[in-house]
């Protein structure tokens, strides 16, 4: 019963942010590149503490260092790592296909964001195209590059298709390992959203959830080589992040942010 209430006090908390989200997204127009893309990445970090899931980062001041227009190759597990990676860092945009445009909150804040849409039937080409766009305007292209989620205890290869724009511009490629923990300090599948599973049973579960922990590991950037193939780069940030996935923390570090219950 505890855990119905709970998701009902959060779901309820979520509904008012998006609501708040949409009425904001009507000044967002009238900004600059530069403080849009603050304020969207303001409104993602908030999204953790609404849905009661805190949130520790390592690592961050790696992206301070990189020059502008960077490419991140996260793991991909939940839903729930788009808003944690989008509020990393203004200026942050994520490829998605062409429907979600006409979603309602999402659709319109995605736009703003400065979102890719990338049409069906056009598969990977759009999708280089896109990331190659976004690199050359000094953007951070998060590219799923495992091409679907899993449950958080593996990462899948990553595809190279999506990395020949950051080879040919040599512009470096972030690594980063997404990892979910319980109130104990145990590996969680709660977030998890994959196979045929509808995005509601996931939601759930991060909204009844208690004491969920998001862990996100910055790794150390890799620069193309000059003779690097996009495949040879793939493997690398593939070996990075998956080392870490794998590795095990001890249960009751200190988050870096937090909420109360």
């Amino acid at each position: 019963m505890a855990a119905f209430w709970r998701a009902l006090s959060r779901g309820l908390r979520l509904l008012a942010y998006l609501v708040a989200g949409l009425w904001h997204a009507r000044r967002l127009a009238g900004l600059d590149d530069a403080a849009r893309s603050e304020q969207v990445r303001a409104w993602l970090d908030g999204a953790a503490g609404v849905l009661g899931v805190r949130v520790r980062v390592e690592g961050r001041e790696r992206l301070s260092d990189l020059p502008t227009g960077s490419l991140w190759l996260p793991n991909h597990v939940s839903w729930l790592d788009i808003p944690l990676l989008g509020g990393l860092q203004g200026g942050t945009v994520f490829l998605a296909k062409s429907e979600i445009r006409h979603w309602p909150v999402i659709g319109r804040l995605a736009r703003l964001a400065g979102t890719e849409f990338i049409e069906r039937g056009r598969g990977s080409e759009a999708a280089g195209e896109a990331v190659e766009r976004g690199l050359r305007h000094g953007r951070q292209m998060v590219v799923f590059a495992e091409g679907t989620t899993t449950n958080g205890h593996t990462v899948r290869r990553f595809h190279a298709r999506l990395l020949g724009a950051a080879v040919r511009l040599e512009r470096p490629v972030v690594p980063i390992a997404v990892r979910y923990f319980d109130v104990a300090g145990n590996r969680s599948t709660a977030p998890a959203f994959i196979d045929n599973e509808s995005l509601w049973p996931s939601l759930w579960r991060v909204l009844s959830g208690k004491g969920l922990e998001a862990r996100i590991d910055v790794l150390e950037p890799i620069v193309p080589r000059p003779d690097e193939t996009r495949s040879e780069l793939a493997r690398r940030a593939h070996h990075a992040v998956s080392a870490q996935v794998s590795h095990s923390e001890e249960p009751g570090a200190t988050p870096e942010s937090s909420t109360d219950d």
